[in-house]
């Protein structure tokens, strides 16, 4: 979104920037470059280098960027995804310095609270005591992370 970058370069700053978030190993980064070559998602150029081949750089085109902003601003749907997905939202939400953090955040919030009230209901329903450990279990992570989310706004 910033400017255009090669591949490992791309890679030096994601290890750099979401390394503790997001694993991406280097040939995993140029195979999804290659995919979103592919669909249009980015372009490439070729570029000279002394004495080296040349390398690609690659940029985000407008329909890469449409798609990028179509899925920053969504939330993420699964509990077990906020701490992979969600944050990676919120470091582009920080690093591109994107309006709407707080709708984010909210709609988050709303995906979590509507979990809650499912297990709230499967709770109820069951008599089995280890199934409602584990409902009530996953019930406190999820209002552990609508608190979290209210202290990301704080700090960002």
């Amino acid at each position: 979104m910033s400017e255009p970058r090669h591949g490992y370069e791309l890679y030096h700053e994601f290890g750099r920037e979401l390394g503790r978030v997001w694993e991406l190993g280097l040939s995993k980064l140029y195979a999804q470059l290659k995919q979103l070559e592919e669909a249009g998602l980015v372009e490439a150029q070729m570029e000279p280098q002394p004495s080296r081949p040349p390398r690609k750089v690659y940029h985000l085109a407008p329909e890469g960027r449409a798609v990028f902003l179509e899925w920053v601003r969504q939330p993420t749907p699964y509990l077990r995804q906020i701490r992979v997905e969600f944050l990676a939202r919120l470091y582009f939400f920080h690093r591109l310095g994107l309006d709407g953090l707080d709708g984010l955040v909210a709609r988050q919030q709303g995906v979590c609270q509507a979990q809650i009230e499912r297990f709230d209901r499967l709770i109820a329903e069951t008599d089995d005591p280890f199934r409602r450990c584990v409902l009530e279990f996953r019930r406190g992570q999820l209002e552990a992370v609508i608190g979290w989310l209210d202290r990301c706004l704080e700090i960002l």
